[in-house]
């Protein structure tokens, strides 16, 4: 018995840690709070006056396809969107920051647990899907013509199915990087570089902008990363 509550303390004092970790890479919205899975952000440009404002969902005209797009003005902060990690497991259990050792061990031997799509921190460099807030459906990746030459470009869309990290969906993750250090305005990237399978080969990439008939389209491509910044929606 003692042995059992030994390893078992060992268990969860690992998994503490590794929260901990997890925790310190979490990525942050403008009021510097922990993004959560599920609640809703707008995601605007985190550069200065002139390079746009948040995103929003529109029809190209070229492709008649629906599309990501950023509002040129920077006092449009678009449509919220949310996110969610990505996760093959329905078992996984969380420590809550305001956990202690001692609650841990409770929660797990009584089975109160909280649930893992709860209060979950999205952290940086993992795989997630972004949706527009009350879409069934989630952002992917997708070719198309570009309008001024015959290349292909690849663009930010909808119509992904959520969740089931795999082949099947591998064009639909997406991970989020840090490129400031500042805490009172952290800003950061989005990147294409899925990691839900490994056997796919994937051509990496970072979310940025392109300019076509006076709409700013999300793409990717290798050129710079766009800078965004996460702003929490106040739901009425």
């Amino acid at each position: 018995m003692i042995s059992s509550l030994l390893v078992l303390a060992l268990a969860l004092q690992s998994q503490a840690i590794s929260w901990s970790h997890s925790h310190n890479n979490a990525v942050l919205d403008t009021d510097g709070n922990e993004l959560q899975a599920g609640q809703a952000y707008y995601l605007v440009s985190a550069a200065r006056a002139g390079s746009g404002g948040g995103v929003a969902l529109d029809r190209r005209q070229s492709s008649q396809s629906s599309m990501v797009k950023q509002h040129s003005s920077n006092t449009n902060f678009g449509s919220p969107v949310s996110f969610s990690p990505a996760s093959n497991s329905h078992d996984d259990m969380i420590i809550q920051r305001d956990s202690t050792f001692k609650t841990a061990i409770e929660r797990m031997l009584l089975g109160n647990t909280p649930s893992p799509s709860h209060e979950r921190a999205i952290n940086e460099a993992t795989d997630v899907n972004i949706r527009f807030s009350e879409m069934p459906v989630v952002w992917q990746v997708q070719e198309s013509h570009h309008s001024s030459s015959k290349s292909q470009m690849r663009c930010v869309t909808i119509g992904g199915q959520p969740g089931h990290p795999g082949s099947s969906t591998v064009r639909n993750w997406f991970k989020i990087k840090r490129i400031s250090r500042s805490n009172s305005s952290p800003e950061y990237s989005i990147m294409y570089c899925p990691s839900v399978c490994e056997s796919c080969h994937v051509e990496c990439g970072n979310i940025g902008i392109m300019e076509e008939n006076g709409k700013r389209w999300l793409t990717v491509s290798q050129n710079r990363e766009f800078p965004f910044m996460f702003v929490k929606a106040i739901r009425s």
